[in-house]
């Protein structure tokens, strides 16, 4: 192969300097200083005794994000079994304000406020945008269903990546892990939940959704599966994510390996801008699902299973 057939191979010869600058500067020992940071973030447990050389309570530095709703939530006057004892989510009927029992990491500050309004009015426009563009762009290929779709395609990922900026920028960006347990074990699985969260080894914070009554809402039945949400301070963060899910399999909250039932992660500002599944731009509701993180679990710890 002569010098031109190379050129043309791996680009421009401007191209080629280049990349052959970018490998000269590559540190090797940086790289996988990285990945042992993030191998460590993903494979640790914190703990309250290891993060606090004193107690919590006494030190003034615990925290309780529903504070102001005690019917509903854990409070830190109480102990873990006295709150899973007084709001039980498979016998406790839903009513107004009553919809999702609640508790909150103790361990973590306040979240700075996110400037909801702005993130709502910005997030609606950009949607109606992306609305009107597949409109007029499948009004504009009548004939070429396939070359709308393509447009569409392109249009829709720079939708998501403009949502996902926006959200950051507006401080919006928790998200969750969901969990669909029978109902015959929703008690079970909450206490492992809410032990987790409590004792500063699992997310942010979580919600059960309450027992639906017969007559309650429309008289819709009570289902067979109870949502839980066990959620993450940022949906950027994919360590976190990935950590917040090592964390549940070691419950037993989900599994891994064939044949085993996927869960899905939604960022909140998905769920506060109506993008649910089958919805009108065809922006996928979840943001991740297990499998995949998994997969990026082994990738970065190089361990098939954990």
């Amino acid at each position: 192969m002569d010098d031109s057939d190379d050129s043309d191979f791996y680009g421009s010869p401007k191209t080629v300097s280049r990349l052959k600058s970018r490998v000269a500067a590559y540190n090797t020992p940086s790289y996988w200083s990285s990945q042992e940071a993030r191998t460590k973030l993903i494979t640790s447990r914190i703990t309250p005794s290891e993060s606090t050389s004193q107690s919590p309570l006494a030190s003034g530095r615990l925290h309780n994000t529903y504070a102001h709703i005690p019917h509903a939530a854990y409070q830190l006057t109480e102990s873990i079994p006295q709150f899973l004892a007084r709001l039980p989510p498979a016998t406790t009927n839903c009513r107004f304000g009553l919809e999702w029992i609640f508790i909150a990491n103790p361990y973590l500050p306040p979240r700075p406020p996110s400037d909801h309004d702005r993130f709502m009015r910005a997030g609606r426009e950009r949607l109606d945008l992306f609305k009107s563009f597949i409109d007029k762009t499948t009004a504009a290929y009548p004939n070429s269903p396939l070359v709308a779709k393509r447009h569409i395609a392109v249009a829709r990922k720079e939708t998501i990546e403009d949502l996902k900026q926006l959200a950051v920028e507006c401080r919006e960006t928790s998200g969750k892990w969901m969990l669909f347990p029978d109902v015959a074990f929703v008690n079970d699985t909450w206490k492992k939940v809410a032990r987790a969260v409590a004792n500063h080894q699992l997310g942010t914070a979580a919600k059960v959704a309450t027992r639906m009554p017969a007559g309650y809402d429309d008289g819709h039945a009570e289902k067979k599966e109870r949502l839980i949400c066990i959620y993450t301070e940022d949906f950027t963060d994919k360590d976190d994510v990935a950590r917040v899910l090592r964390r549940m399999k070691e419950l037993e909250l989900v599994k891994q390996g064939p044949g085993a039932r996927q869960i899905y992660y939604k960022a909140d500002a998905w769920t506060e801008l109506g993008i649910y599944g089958e919805n009108e731009w065809g922006i996928k509701a979840s943001l991740y699902n297990s499998k995949e993180k998994f997969e990026y679990i082994k990738e970065v710890t190089g361990k098939r299973t954990f």
